[in-house]
């Protein structure tokens, strides 16, 4: 088990925390298609980097709300610079350092109206994660109104990274061989929790393919808010849905 500290930072980049809302576009679906992995022997399992884990480099490309066939727009420019457009509004802001680890600095919840900083900067993929690794992270979470910048609440944070081993994907394009990433983010506020879990589907020397994703949120210990969510890449212009 590793545990990740703030190194130089390279670049402010991007993407979305606190709800991790779906992010919607407005390309129409264009097949039925039901995402599903099964587990493959422990000889197909392959080390990440974590520019594989983010996805830093890839090409402008959509992504679609498996359940809906919604199509999301993401585009992710060179030296991690990362935007997503759509539902959610929310900005994610990374950083990398020279060793190739990748830490979250803040997030802006522009529906909520909230920014989230994270001291130190949380972190959220090491340079190399090998098959069976564990990387957790731990950090203090400070929420402020976006437009006074007054505090909100406050509390710890923590994130759980895994190497889950490889899986067999049936994608879009056809079945694929990819590794598994399972995270667990999870955040503790004066009167509020939430819980991210998600399982990412690498696809080595791409980048993530495919997403599984369930939030909840507690206020004073009852449930608020709970969702489920599954992501697939649309790898040649073909939009999916269930």
């Amino acid at each position: 088990m590793m545990t990740l500290a703030p190194r130089r930072s390279w670049t402010i980049a991007a993407a979305s925390i606190m709800t991790m809302a779906a992010l919607v576009g407005c390309t129409p679906p264009k097949a039925t298609y039901a995402f599903r992995a099964s587990p493959l022997e422990a000889d197909h399992a392959v080390a990440l980097t974590g520019d594989e884990i983010m996805g830093r480099g890839r090409a402008p490309e959509q992504w679609v709300d498996v359940a809906s066939g919604r199509a999301l727009t993401e585009r992710f420019p060179e030296v991690g610079a990362m935007e997503v457009d759509g539902i959610g509004d929310e900005i994610k802001r990374y950083s990398r350092d020279d060793e190739g680890r990748w830490f979250l600095e803040s997030v802006d919840a522009i529906g909520d109206r909230s920014r989230s900083e994270f001291s130190p900067a949380l972190g959220m993929a090491p340079a190399r994660l090998v098959p069976g690794e564990i990387m957790t992270a731990e950090a203090q979470m400070r929420v402020t109104y976006l437009k006074s910048g007054e505090a909100r609440t406050q509390g710890p944070s923590r994130r759980t990274l895994e190497h889950g081993g490889a899986m067999l994907a049936e994608l879009p394009t056809g079945p694929a061989v990819v590794q598994l990433v399972k995270v667990r983010f999870e955040s503790t506020m004066t009167s509020a929790q939430a819980i991210h879990v998600s399982e990412l589907y690498v696809l080595p020397g791409v980048g993530p393919v495919a997403e599984r994703t369930s939030d909840l949120v507690r206020v004073f210990g009852l449930r608020l808010r709970e969702s489920n969510h599954e992501f697939v890449r649309d790898l040649q212009g073909t939009a999916v849905r269930r």
